[in-house]
């Protein structure tokens, strides 16, 4: 059963397995859910590196891994929720050198990543909170945070709104939003938007405080121009297999308001699945066709806690059907799971559901 309900929650969970950051003379290959990376280089036995204790916050993890001429970055972004308030809630960088010396950064708030460049890893700080209508949301300064591998930092602003810092043969360059989008309506009230880029030539050495994009220094570039960008561009990955490497985090030290509340805040996802929606004619209809008689049981102490949530469904008249949903990751860390029941709903109305010859004792998990 445990195995069934972890299976089931990765469904909606991040990416698991080993990304590569290759170079000529190395190999990173950095796990996507564990503190731990391996160092190849021909000729040379592997060198595992590991950090646990890595002071990455109280919530689920979002992970980005940034490849670099000088290592690899590791981007740690909690999972936003709103209700989950906790002592940490920005992300946390890590710089992989291929001598196996780790740099934290923590703290950094809300981040978006926008790449990097021999100056470091760039990232903007605060929300994206521009209207795709308003001019002036897009040509208005931007704090930008670039990390050094080494372990300094450098905040300056750029008077357009970010989208990409990479590197080529010739120069680094830092990529703006040239405008508010241009947009396509349909006539139904809806509208399609297309962005246009522009891209500046950065300096080689120190960077300024401040960067004005003036309409001679700025180049159009297109989407599929930037690194790691295009469609077709994907990192390496990998399985996790048998004979890999492992490594565990330092479980959290979450209190116990806030595990009730995690616990709590799951249950209300679902409890009212017999009646989700409401009709104009204010009558109350079920989360999908034919769902009905919802039970929702926590199961198990933290932080193997589970949500089951189990219902009567016309795939399976004869008996029920059951999603489990881990509520704190395997470090105790709150999982939030938004939108879930609105995942649940799209399943069961595409019947994308496992056979019925996999119920045992009258229970079908999905």
């Amino acid at each position: 059963m445990a195995q069934l309900a972890c299976d089931t929650y990765r469904m909606i969970d991040e990416p698991t397995g080993w990304q590569e950051v290759p170079s000529p003379q190395w190999l990173i290959l950095v796990n996507l859910t564990e503190p731990i990376a391996v160092i190849r280089r021909s000729g040379e036995f592997d060198r595992t590196i590991t950090w646990p204790d890595l002071p990455v916050g109280l919530l689920g993890l979002h992970v980005r891994i940034v490849p670099a001429p000088d290592g690899a970055w590791v981007l740690y972004m909690p999972v936003e929720k709103a209700g989950y308030e906790t002592s940490h809630n920005g992300a946390t960088a890590l710089h992989i050198s291929p001598d196996g010396i780790l740099t934290p950064f923590s703290d950094l708030g809300h981040v978006h990543c926008l790449g990097t460049t021999r100056h470091g890893l760039w990232l903007s700080i605060g929300h994206w909170d521009a209207d795709v209508d308003s001019e002036a949301d897009w040509l208005t300064d931007r704090d930008l945070l670039v990390l050094d591998a080494n372990g300094g930092t450098h905040r300056l602003t750029a008077d357009r709104m970010p989208a990409a810092a990479f590197e080529d043969d010739q120069s680094a360059h830092l990529v703006v939003y040239t405008s508010a989008p241009d947009a396509s309506h349909d006539g139904h009230g809806g509208a399609s938007y297309t962005y246009r880029f522009s891209q500046i030539d950065l300096p080689a050495g120190a960077l300024p405080s401040t960067l004005h994009i003036t309409e001679n220094q700025a180049v159009p570039v297109e989407d599929d121009d930037m690194p790691g960008r295009s469609r077709d561009e994907g990192p390496g990955t990998h399985p996790i297999t048998m004979d890999d490497p492992r490594a565990s985090w330092t479980l959290v030290e979450l209190p116990s308001e806030q595990k009730k509340a995690a616990i709590e805040a799951v249950c209300t996802e679902f409890a009212h699945l017999d009646s989700y929606w409401t009709a104009p004619s204010g009558a109350r209809t079920p989360l999908s066709d034919g769902l009905s008689g919802t039970r929702v049981d926590v199961v198990g102490e933290w932080p193997a806690t589970r949500v089951e949530v189990s219902f009567i469904h016309p795939h399976y008249p004869e008996g029920r059907l059951r999603r489990a949903y881990r509520v704190f990751d395997d470090a105790g860390r709150i999982k939030p799971t938004e939108f879930a029941a609105i995942h649940l709903m799209e399943d069961l109305d595409t019947r994308d559901l496992p056979p019925v010859t996999n119920a045992h004792n009258t229970i079908l998990d999905i």
